[in-house]
């Protein structure tokens, strides 16, 4: 009896640590799968389903924030070179804003592009998934070189898919009663227009001191608009809305932010807020310039102190300004392509037959007197398109504050005319959003042939035009607010 009572003690010791040891490759690779036991809806588990648009709103006007990492997976294209490796991420920031009835979802994505099929993708599984419409939903692109195209990779795209709805989900929870507080600040140095007159009487883009430029084409738009979401007991989350080009000197086999993720450091840093980047109409604009006394920033540090002492600035100087309901609208709008020359094209299609890039492509570019092998592409590319192509323009509002899209490279002068335009004490242009369509110049710069012009898919005046549509959307929300 004795014996036996020894051995149950023992085994009753032995069997809880067994149970909590690791089970040994050996002991599971033939055990068979066990049955999923059911789970009970208790509570806990009612506290993680998916956000409820109808039931989870909280009262009044309200602004949540979520971000998640894109980065991977690698490697993907990027500007002429494929990213093997990260630099510093690349994230997806989403601005959740409410009525307590309806929701729009401004989204910024530290990348180059967007495929409208991609963005279509994300909006149909907003509908699905919350209810939210369409037209409440802004995919903007900071417009990294050093970053994808939304749409260009498949294995990225896949992951990009399923990262969306967890940084909406995270800015949906975090929905919380805010005021809205709108500034505006100047840069000194951080963005000049990168279109040049040189000595001889030319234009050139992106021009170094040995081609001896003597001017920019015209003047920078250097405002830089804020507007800042005051919640008790959270972060304030910080709206910049800024245009500049990325600032380049990153290994092409690197994926990074650019200058960009820079600017979020430094805000953040310095602040103490939840910083989100739209970036503005910024077509023919560059963080640096050629000409003698003008600023050359070395590093992205650098050019984010000055960019963090104009939101200063802007934080400085501002006031609050109303809030209300949230109002969206869209258009399909009929811009018309440019057609060349039919000699013209059959010289293009001659250097894309060669190669662009093969010493024979080269070759013809140079003997065909085309300002660079995407001037050449460009002519191909509007050869094969029809008389007009479809653009689709969004408009947001909510109060006093206004977002109106582009989904092109907007030039800042045409920015500006929706910005003075607009019916909205606060307006936030957005270029490169929900799609892109290249370059856009306005009807000034087409008089002066360069890169954007040679590579534009429309017909001069375009840019106003399309700025005019802009603005008539913005009056479409303004009358249903």
């Amino acid at each position: 009896m004795k014996k036996l009572m020894a051995f149950l003690c023992l085994l009753a010791i032995c069997l809880p640590l067994a149970a909590c040891a690791d089970p040994s490759p050996e002991s599971t690779e033939n055990k068979p799968a066990e049955k999923p036991t059911e789970v009970k809806k208790t509570q806990a588990v009612e506290s993680v389903k998916d956000f409820n648009i109808e039931t989870d709103l909280p009262e009044g006007f309200a602004v949540g924030f979520g971000r998640v990492d894109i980065s991977g997976p690698l490697p993907v294209d990027v500007w002429e070179g494929e990213a093997t490796k990260v630099r510093d991420p690349i994230y997806l920031t989403c601005t959740a804003v409410s009525d307590g009835q309806n929701v729009a979802l401004l989204m910024a994505a530290d990348t180059r592009g967007i495929k409208l099929s991609a963005y279509e993708s994300v909006a149909k599984a907003m509908n699905k998934k919350y209810g939210i419409p369409r037209e409440n939903v802004l995919i903007n692109v900071t417009h990294s070189h050093h970053a994808p195209t939304i749409g260009s990779n498949a294995r990225w795209l896949t992951n990009f898919h399923k990262l969306v709805p967890v940084a909406v989900e995270e800015a949906l929870r975090d929905l919380t009663p805010a005021k809205a507080y709108a500034g505006k600040g100047y840069t000194e140095s951080l963005t000049f227009v990168r279109r040049y007159l040189l000595e001889d009487g030319s234009y050139m883009t992106n021009a170094n001191a040995a081609d001896k430029p003597v001017a920019h084409e015209t003047e920078a738009d250097n405002e830089l608009r804020t507007v800042r979401f005051e919640r008790e007991g959270k972060k304030d989350v910080l709206m910049v809305n800024y245009q500049t080009h990325y600032m380049g000197g990153i290994n092409k086999a690197e994926l990074s932010a650019d200058i960009f993720g820079a600017f979020r450091k430094s805000v953040e840093k310095e602040l103490g807020c939840l910083f989100v980047y739209y970036s503005g109409s910024s077509g023919n604009l560059n963080c640096n310039s050629p000409i003698e006394g003008e600023r050359i920033y070395h590093t992205f540090e650098e050019a984010a102190v000055e960019f963090t002492r104009a939101v200063k600035t802007a934080l400085e100087n501002e006031a609050e300004v109303a809030t209300g309901k949230v109002v969206a609208k869209t258009s399909v709008y009929k811009g018309t392509v440019l057609h060349d020359d039919p000699a013209l094209v059959e010289k293009a299609k001659e250097i894309a037959d060669a190669g662009r890039d093969t010493a024979q492509g080269k070759a013809l570019i140079a003997k065909y007197g085309f300002i660079s092998k995407y001037a050449a592409t460009a002519v191909v590319t509007r050869a094969n398109m029809g008389e007009t192509q479809d653009l689709n323009f969004f408009a947001v509002s909510f109060g006093d504050i206004a977002f109106a899209t582009a989904p092109y490279e907007q030039f800042d002068t045409n920015g500006r005319e929706v910005r003075d335009a607009s019916p909205f004490p606060v307006t936030f242009t957005l270029s490169i959003t929900n799609e892109s369509n290249g370059y856009v110049p306005s009807a000034y710069a087409f008089g002066h042939y360069s890169y954007e012009v040679a590579i534009s898919r429309f017909i001069p005046g375009s840019g106003e035009e399309f700025a005019r549509e802009q603005v008539r959307l913005l009056d479409e929300c303004k009358v249903a607010s």
